[in-house]
């Protein structure tokens, strides 16, 4: 009898992580994983719909090892979030980064005022 339960998919686990990094300069990490081409492809994908893992055929036009690629960047700079969904996990953007940095710019342009 053979009740294995199937492996969780091979993805970028968000999930399982210790404890967070907090940068000296979170606004330099969200610019910096922003100028890379795919990870603005994943950032406009992600804010019309979510994503499951795992991306072996790419998405938004951008193939699986650049997706991936781009998912790992935008973790490091905690532009995205995921959830599990039995083996899959469900990645979206995380809105309160983005709200972070329209304060920082909203900041900029009121102190000019």
């Amino acid at each position: 009898m053979d009740s294995e339960s199937p492996r969780p998919s091979k993805h970028v686990c968000l999930t399982k992580r210790g404890p967070l990094a907090i940068s000296d300069d979170p606004e330099s990490e969200f610019f910096s994983a922003m100028a890379d081409k795919d990870v603005l492809t994943m950032v406009r994908g992600l804010s019309r719909e979510e994503i499951r893992s795992p991306i072996q055929d790419g998405v938004f036009g951008l193939d699986a090892a650049s997706a991936n690629a781009a998912i790992r960047k935008m973790k490091a700079a905690g532009l995205i979030s995921s959830r599990r969904d039995g083996n899959d996990h469900v990645y979206f953007l995380n809105a309160c980064r983005f709200r972070d940095i329209i304060r920082f710019l909203d900041g900029l342009i009121q102190s000019r005022a």
